[in-house]
């Protein structure tokens, strides 16, 4: 028809231990865009985070200031000053590094 409503289709089998019989998960990817949540994209901060720690060789041009910047913008709720904390982890991190 021209217009895809999915860009894929993911299909996950597993079995919970001592089961007998494994279970299945599908699951559309729409081809519609939708933001990611704080905690999602706080999450993908911190990862980018662990990556730029072990040298970043899979992040391109992505740095520090750009795991900073996402992570401060996601910080969301913060009761106990966690994310907070993170985030200054993060910045010791940059400064330690020596590069932008």
């Amino acid at each position: 028809t021209g217009k895809a409503t999915e860009l894929g289709f993911v299909k996950l089998r597993y079995k919970e231990p001592g089961a007998d019989q494994s279970q299945l998960i599908e699951q559309p990817i729409p081809t519609t865009s939708t933001e990611a949540d704080e905690d999602a994209r706080f999450a993908a901060a911190i990862a980018g985070f662990g990556q730029l720690l072990n040298g970043g060789k899979y992040l391109g041009d992505w740095g520090w200031a750009d795991a900073i910047t996402l992570a401060t913008d996601a910080k969301g709720a913060d009761p106990y000053g966690y994310r907070a904390e993170a985030v200054q982890i993060m910045r010791l991190a940059e400064s330690l590094s020596g590069q932008p």
